[in-house]
């Protein structure tokens, strides 16, 4: 029997063991050293190739079979989107996009009709060719006529066009145009040169106008109407290896007349109307008129002494007038020409004239400042005002004092050069 005693700094336990710890097998003699000296033992842990490491302390999978926590129920307030289906079809083009695009209504332009004599036989016609509801509005020359959809809108103007009834109507929102105008293209480039040149660029182009100044003489910038999908146009900074620029082109701020008929408010373009000359007042275009320089002209609106497109004519003011008042009260800008959307590069222009009407801190601060510097000058011509009549009765005072006392000041004044050597 052999004893092992421990150093007593290790301050362990003493153990007996027996002869027979040789023949011990390797792991019982490992097991009993890491139970004597368990501080200097190395661990287990690092030992063994990595893979072996990483499937000792793997996680374990899981499953779905097992799930380690129920799921949890949130409220979702999209709960009612989630019955709208999101089929596709083969070009990868949602069906329900088509579908709310269906179901927005297009603002339907008014068609205003003329000379009708006989309601009662137009009512009936309108009603045996429409299937949606409409509504008829007496104005002051014709009725205002507000259909509900395109089909309606579409069959009635070709009924009209038809039967040759007199009327004009505006052109629908989708239809609009997109009008650019192109900067610094030389003047001796044609407008057959730059049309082709905008379609072998792929844009849809549909009129090319050469602008001029007032003197009748061309300039360089050139007017282009497109499609409405061009709106990559403004991009294009070179058009036949010339550097250009291209801006949208201003609208105008005036009231549309119709050449056509030369009444306000429509153009040429949607006018069914008999045709009005400018020039004379006669049942002619004016590109037929005969009338000689001699002979003055006659406006058809006023039959004043002046075509009828002259801005100076009074019926053209007074509709202006009207107009100011209509956009001062915005309880009446419900008409269809209002409703129309200006070009989507155009809308700065718009909102910078919008903003004039707002009333802002900056435009209260304006009128402070206004009403300020008013209440001032008030203040300072009363205080002149009061201040005036001292000021007279001081130098009338002070002028009979020089008068009284002007011949002893002589006389002082003699003898001061008579008495000097």
């Amino acid at each position: 029997m052999t004893t092992i005693i421990l150093s007593p700094t290790h301050k362990m336990p003493r153990f007996r063991v027996n002869a027979h710890t040789a023949a011990v097998p390797k792991t019982t003699t490992t097991s009993i050293k890491s139970r004597l000296y368990p501080f200097n033992m190395p661990s287990n842990r690092g030992r063994g190739s990595p893979q072996t490491r990483n499937l000792q302390h793997a996680p374990r999978k899981r499953t779905n079979e097992a799930p380690l926590t129920p799921p949890f129920q949130s409220k979702n307030k999209f709960t009612p989107l989630q019955n709208i289906d999101d089929e596709t079809d083969q070009d990868g083009i949602s069906t329900n996009d088509n579908a709310q695009d269906a179901q927005v209504s297009l603002k339907i332009p008014p068609i205003y009709v003329y000379n009708i004599s006989n309601y009662e036989t137009f009512h009936t016609s309108l009603s045996n060719q429409t299937f949606d509801d409409f509504s008829v509005t007496h104005t002051k020359n014709s009725l205002k006529l507000n259909l509900s959809s395109i089909e309606d809108y579409r069959s009635i103007t070709k009924s009209f066009n038809e039967s040759e009834i007199q009327y004009h109507t505006y052109q629908f929102q989708t239809e609009k145009q997109l009008s650019v105008v192109i900067r610094n293209l030389p003047i001796p480039i044609t407008e057959e040169m730059i049309f082709n040149e905008l379609k072998e660029l792929n844009f849809d182009v549909d009129t090319v106008t050469r602008l001029q100044n007032r003197y009748k003489n061309p300039i360089p910038i050139v007017a282009v109407l497109l499609k409405k999908s061009s709106p990559n146009i403004y991009s294009l900074n070179r058009l036949l290896h010339c550097v250009v620029s291209i801006e949208p082109r201003k609208p105008s701020t005036g009231i549309p007349q119709c050449a056509n008929c030369q009444r306000f408010s429509h153009t040429k373009k949607f006018c069914h109307l008999p045709p009005r000359c400018v020039k004379c007042a006669g049942d002619h275009h004016y590109t037929q008129c005969q009338k000689t320089l001699e002979t003055p002209a006659k406006c058809v609106n006023c039959n004043g002494d002046h075509p009828a497109s002259y801005r100076g004519c009074t019926f053209y003011k007074d509709i202006t007038k009207n107009k100011n008042k209509i956009v001062a009260n915005p309880r009446h800008n419900n008409n269809y020409s209002n409703a129309i959307p200006k070009l989507a590069n155009q809308h700065v222009l718009n909102n910078k004239d919008n903003t004039n009407n707002l009333y802002t801190y900056a435009s209260a601060c304006k009128n402070n400042s206004n009403s300020n510097s008013t209440n001032n000058a008030d203040s300072d011509n009363g205080f002149m005002k009061t201040l005036l009549p001292l000021i007279n009765t001081f130098i009338t005072q002070l002028m009979q004092k020089i008068i009284e006392n002007l011949p002893v000041i002589i006389n002082s004044l003699n003898q001061n050069t008579h008495g000097s050597p």
